[in-house]
């Protein structure tokens, strides 16, 4: 079964994401919701208590059964494979849930920078090969929705060709591209390289932003992740 089409493909190429409905099952999607709950500190009834609430960063769910299924038993795998290569790839995390709480304000704007994973902390390379950002509820415009500034992991693979790894930070510079903000549906899932520029945007909704981010990555991924190759798609199968 194919998931992306050539011009999909072309477009992840270009721009370094590509976003697709309808990945995962609904029931899939409730499940991973009542773990999800479990581990917020709010009344799941009461809409006022969830304006910043808590807690922040990665909720500590990531290795319930319920939360591993949004990986091994839906398509998203197999659609990674297809972009990367078949029999590449391995999870690097299982889904990490990550909820952006309502602020109760309305000066809603696009984040100015985001930044790229695995290349933040200095003197430290922890890459992975393909992110996975999936909504579990629906994000409506304004409300916490993944942003990516397209182009951005294009920036960056140009830079580390040049430059060391070590110093991902630099890898952008100021000249930025017009960031895109993803909403959508429950299952809206955003597919996304892993030099690519990304940050969650401020929620200015009433509801709770709740996603996941998943990362999987080469199954050799020790021995050539301080390869810069001059094609960076060296190593993307499904994309060559």
């Amino acid at each position: 079964m194919t998931h992306f089409s050539n011009e999909e493909k072309e477009f992840f190429k270009k721009n370094g994401y590509i976003v697709k409905q309808n990945t995962i099952s609904i029931q899939l999607i409730q499940q991973a919701l009542e773990v999800v709950w479990q581990h917020i500190d709010a009344d799941r009834n009461q809409a006022e208590s969830w304006i910043n609430a808590g807690p922040k960063g990665n909720l500590p769910c990531t290795d319930h059964p319920d939360i591993k299924a949004l990986i091994n038993n839906s398509q998203q795998f197999a659609m990674a494979e297809e972009l990367v290569g078949e029999g590449r790839l391995e999870v690097a995390n299982y889904p990490f849930c990550k909820m952006i709480y309502p602020t109760g304000e309305s000066d809603w704007q696009l984040p100015e920078r985001g930044h790229m994973d695995g290349y933040i902390r200095p003197g430290h390379v922890d890459t992975f090969t393909l992110g996975i950002t999936m909504n579990l509820n629906n994000i409506k415009h304004q409300g916490g929705g993944f942003t990516v500034w397209p182009g951005t992991h294009i920036i960056a693979a140009e830079y580390f060709k040049s430059h060391s790894l070590l110093d991902g930070k630099k890898a952008y510079g100021d000249q930025l591209p017009q960031p895109v903000e993803i909403f959508g549906p429950p299952g809206t899932t955003c597919f996304w390289h892993h030099y690519l520029m990304h940050e969650a945007s401020k929620n200015c909704q009433t509801e709770i932003r709740m996603a996941t981010v998943s990362r999987l990555r080469w199954k050799n991924t020790r021995e050539i992740k301080f390869e810069t190759p001059d094609n960076m798609w060296q190593h993307w199968d499904g994309l060559n």
